[in-house]
């Protein structure tokens, strides 16, 4: 971080500007010390002391160099011998008496004086030099030079960027980590940049990517309005984290984990320990612990809110073979399927990764092939208008039922299955997940078995569906997302991109490039969400295990060992296929003698 921006931001600068902040302290500087006269005079005050101190600066700078002149010429005489001094005084008298005789010889020696003053008397405080070190200089001086041809403005007053330039030209705040690498930066940058143009920030983004490092992730904060740019390398995100009963509300749906600031809170999860660091200790408390090898831990979840209505009740998937399309929707319906949900799957590209959806309670159905997946969703479009036509009748029950009678509306319980037949009981019906996994393929074969309109039909169907308790959920390859139509684009509002985004999708996806960007190469699950209108946050995908749909336990439960063997720990990247929760089980606590 720069002095100025330290200086700044210590204790006592923010203890006197909330003290100037206050009414009464406000009001008095405004009444007196911000007169008119007094502000007048004070300026007059300034401007002529610094007139006199440029009249008088070669007179004070001759009296300093006398005085350190005086200074060396004492340290010189007492620091020799007697008799050497002697000699050396009486040489340098007898010199000057002959000069003072001779021709002109004051006037030389007066130029002397005043030359070897003068020269003495110097200002050598140094007070432009850069605190800095020279390495940081370095990095700071390369991003610089990396930026100029991009915001470089001739027409710029104050030159910002410029070749030739230096970095404090430009950068306002700067911080470095312990390792020296460059962490976080502040810019400001000409006021006729092109900053509102997406393809203009995308080039800025990897000049700087380019130059701090192409295997971190950035944060960038683009300020248009005061044309200042914060740009923050973002740590990496917990890897190893499997699929878990997330503790949640029964109407929110977890996605991920991201950044801590990009989220409002923190739930507990269940982690394995990372082989080169210590194992914490083990999680005890009211009669609950952990075996060896796994650990709680507070991560940020990346929440999907469904109701009836919901905002955002359609999600689309994207990215390309093999980056964990399948695994994010297997991840949602095993948590759709633990709470009771309907749940239709449509797997035009026979990925397999729906066999153990099969035949389980709940699911309508799970095809592979086009013509039944069409029957499928013609199924499901008589699903959403029965369900649209039961809402309504639910809405008619409510406006003519007296107030004093109105109609119970809840789950039906198997217990007592009498109580669903009474007339003052409406039904609750569970919602429905439509899973589409290879949305572009579907269309494709959908136009050969002649029908061309089906784009058009899940667009309606989407919306049809918003008030039907029914969720669509589509993955499609970054290739063929631009291929789909805007109509049904829009109906899709919960977007995820998984692995690297290039400018096109991002733009198709998210409205614009990414405020997020670096790394090239992305570890299995990782990726970007939006969740309707809200900002593109980093996204780290938990790992569902083939079988592991719907199986685990809350968090807070201990886990039972199975197995002699101790469980496998993740890395990141594609170790964390291997990475499952153990099975969890209530410890019985004994108990309390008398």
């Amino acid at each position: 971080m720069s002095p100025s921006a330290r200086a700044e931001d210590s204790l006592w600068s923010r203890i006197g500007h909330s003290v100037r902040e206050c009414a009464p302290v406000a009001r008095f500087n405004e009444a007196v010390l911000h007169h008119r006269f007094l502000t007048w005079t004070s300026q007059f005050i300034r401007d002529l002391w610094a007139r006199l101190k440029e009249i008088c600066y070669p007179v004070v700078m001759v009296a300093r160099g006398t005085r350190r002149g005086a200074g060396r010429l004492k340290r010189w005489y007492t620091g020799g011998s007697k008799d050497r001094r002697r000699i050396q005084a009486i040489l340098g008298l007898a010199l000057l008496s002959g000069l003072a005789v001779a021709p002109y010889g004051p006037v030389l020696l007066a130029l002397a004086y005043l030359g070897g003053a003068g020269w003495l008397g110097r200002d050598t405080s140094h007070k432009g030099a850069d605190p800095e070190s020279a390495e940081h200089i370095a990095r700071l001086q390369a991003v610089y030079n990396g930026l100029v041809p991009y915001l470089h403005d001739e027409h710029d007053p104050d030159q910002h960027f410029k070749p030739g330039g230096g970095y404090r030209d430009a950068f306002t705040a700067w911080d470095f980590d312990d390792a020296d690498r460059l962490t976080s930066f502040k810019v400001d940058y000409s006021q006729y940049v092109r900053d509102g143009e997406a393809e203009y920030r995308a080039k800025v983004e990897r000049a700087i990517e380019g130059k701090v490092g192409r295997s971190n992730e950035f944060l960038y904060d683009w300020d248009e309005e005061g044309n200042h740019l914060h740009v923050r390398v973002l740590p990496p995100l917990i890897s190893g984290l499997s699929c878990q009963q997330w503790p949640v509300a029964e109407i929110e749906y977890v996605l991920g984990i991201t950044d801590p600031d990009s989220a409002g809170r923190l739930i507990p999860v269940v982690l394995p320990d990372e082989a080169d660091k210590p194992a914490p200790a083990p999680t005890t408390g009211r009669g609950r612990q952990l075996p060896e090898g796994w650990h709680t831990a507070l991560v940020a979840p990346v929440i999907w809110r469904v109701g009836s209505p919901c905002p955002n009740p359609h999600l689309l998937v994207v990215g390309d073979h093999g980056v964990g399309k399948t695994n994010v929707l297997r991840g949602l319906l095993g948590q759709a399927l633990a709470r009771g949900q309907q749940v239709a799957v449509i797997d035009v590209e026979q990925t397999e990764g729906y066999e153990d959806v099969r035949g389980r309670p709940g699911v309508r159905g799970v095809v592979e092939d086009p013509a039944r997946a069409l029957e499928l969703l013609d199924w499901v479009g008589l699903e959403c208008e029965r369900r649209a036509e039961h809402k309504r009748a639910e809405l008619a029950a409510v406006e003519n039922a007296d107030t004093t009678d109105i109609p119970v509306i809840r789950v039906p319980s198997p217990d007592s299955p009498g109580d669903t037949a009474e007339p003052d009981r409406i039904e609750h019906t569970d919602a429905l997940w439509l899973c589409i996994d290879g949305l572009p393929e579907l269309i494709d074969a959908a136009a050969r078995l002649g029908r061309g309109d089906i784009e058009d039909m899940l667009a309606s169907l989407a919306r049809k569906a918003r008030y039907a308790d029914v969720l669509v959920l589509a993955t499609a390859r970054t290739d063929r997302v631009l291929g789909l139509r805007s109509a049904l684009r829009a109906q899709l509002t919960v977007r995820v991109a998984m692995g690297s985004v290039d400018s096109a999708t991002s733009t198709a996806l998210f409205g614009g490039t990414l405020e997020l960007g670096g790394a090239r190469q992305l570890s299995a699950g990782r990726g970007y969400v939006r969740v309707g209108s809200g900002p593109v946050i980093r996204l780290q995908a938990p790992y569902v295990a083939p079988g592991a749909i719907a199986h685990t336990r809350p968090v807070e439960v201990v886990a039972k060992v199975t197995s002699a063997e101790p469980p496998k720990t993740a890395t990141a990247g594609a170790s964390t296929d291997s990475a499952e929760v153990p099975e969890v089980a209530e410890v019985a606590a004994e108990p309390a003698a008398d």
